[in-house]
């Protein structure tokens, strides 16, 4: 593991992609990192494929977006379905 993530909500960006977001609890991550979630009862692991973070009003907190490799539209509308609630994510190099 090079990183964990606490996943807070979801979102499709038309185009694009689907993003976890959330933020980064320990660790650093990159784009061509692995992160391992549990989403409706089963083990997801998906490519990262882009990271932005997003400063908010507090300057201690940034919240940061993740945009993972879906295997196809359908599986991002299923993984938009999903409410994460503070799930963890575990970020790894393969």
């Amino acid at each position: 593991m090079t990183a964990k993530f606490i996943i807070k909500e979801t979102f499709k960006i038309t185009g694009r992609g689907f993003v976890l977001a959330g933020s980064i609890d320990a660790g650093e991550i990159s784009v061509g990192d692995f992160i391992v979630f549990n989403a409706f009862n089963k083990k997801v692991k998906r490519k990262i494929i882009g990271v932005n973070g997003i400063r908010n009003s507090n300057p201690d907190q940034t919240n940061t977006g993740l945009l993972i490799q879906c295997e196809n539209e359908s599986e991002i509308d299923e993984l938009r379905q999903w409410q994460p609630k503070d799930s963890i994510g575990l970020v790894t190099k393969d």
